[in-house]
């Protein structure tokens, strides 16, 4: 209920206002994010400000894995292609957005640390990153998408239960903490988190800051967020939204359209009945 002032005989009087197109009227206004389409949702922030800002420098798409598909994408080792820009992976392969799957080896096709795509080994080697997502349960009844903490749960119990994981550097572990220490070095960032509700955060900062700031910054957003893993830095860092979000006259297509070629990338898509 809201209470506004009326004046009546020099006197004001609070006045009840109904509640409900007031309240409905202010959490649209105060929301950050967009709908693409069920089940995808654009959030654009200013860093230095923290406020909502859809030109702003830090690009969030919210995904909800009950409603659409996540897929890792690479390229294979009979191919001689070395890979495609973020925008190319969504149009030859029909995705709704693509960013970063995690550095990779000098050969630019080999994941850096253990990777399994939808059960079969891409990269069995794993090395001391603390941070793995994982997707696609084998049991139903698991959590549909999970950034685990390796110094938590050990990285074969992960893969038993998983048909997709992917090892990656750990920027925030569960539950909210930064574990990265204030440094001078900075880049530009994609990043993949996971909320409080377990949705996929695909995150692209644009503004190079050290990895402790940038943290701080996401923690403090009203993104939900509870861990967090590193995918790419500086120029290799990308993500590319397909549709109107990203039009040939707006900031982020100008930002990001072309970019550098990626040997693979964590799509979004559509599910399809059949």
């Amino acid at each position: 209920m809201l209470l506004v002032p009326l004046v009546v005989l020099g006197f004001l009087m609070p006045v009840a206002l109904p509640a409900t197109e007031t309240t409905a009227a202010n959490t649209e206004a105060s929301s950050p994010w967009v709908v693409l389409q069920p089940g995808l949702e654009l959030g654009g922030f200013n860093t230095k400000t923290k406020a909502a800002d859809p030109e702003g420098d830090l690009l969030v798409v919210r995904v909800d894995l009950g409603l659409l598909g996540l897929k890792f994408l690479a390229v294979g080792d009979d191919s001689d292609t070395p890979g495609r820009n973020a925008k190319q992976w969504c149009g030859d392969f029909g995705l709704l957005v693509a960013i970063n799957a995690g550095m990779y080896q000098a050969d630019h096709r080999t994941h850096v640390g253990f990777c399994q795509i939808d059960g079969r080994l891409a990269n069995r080697s794993a090395n001391d990153y603390l941070s793995a997502v994982a997707w696609d349960p084998f049991d139903p009844s698991d959590h549909q998408f999970r950034i685990f903490d390796l110094d938590e749960v050990p990285l074969a119990e992960v893969a038993k239960r998983y048909g997709t994981v992917v090892q990656n550097l750990r920027l925030i572990k569960r539950e909210r903490e930064n574990r990265w220490q204030p440094s001078g070095d900075r880049w530009a960032e994609a990043a993949l988190g996971e909320d409080d509700r377990g949705r996929v955060l695909l995150i692209y900062c644009a503004t190079p800051r050290s990895m402790y700031e940038l943290n701080e910054i996401l923690l403090e957003l009203p993104l939900g967020l509870v861990a967090a893993q590193h995918l790419e830095g500086r120029n290799q860092a990308r993500m590319w939204v397909t549709g109107k979000a990203f039009a040939p006259d707006s900031v982020w297509a100008k930002r990001l359209d072309r970019g550098p070629v990626l040997p693979n990338v964590i799509g979004v898509f559509e599910l399809r009945d059949d």
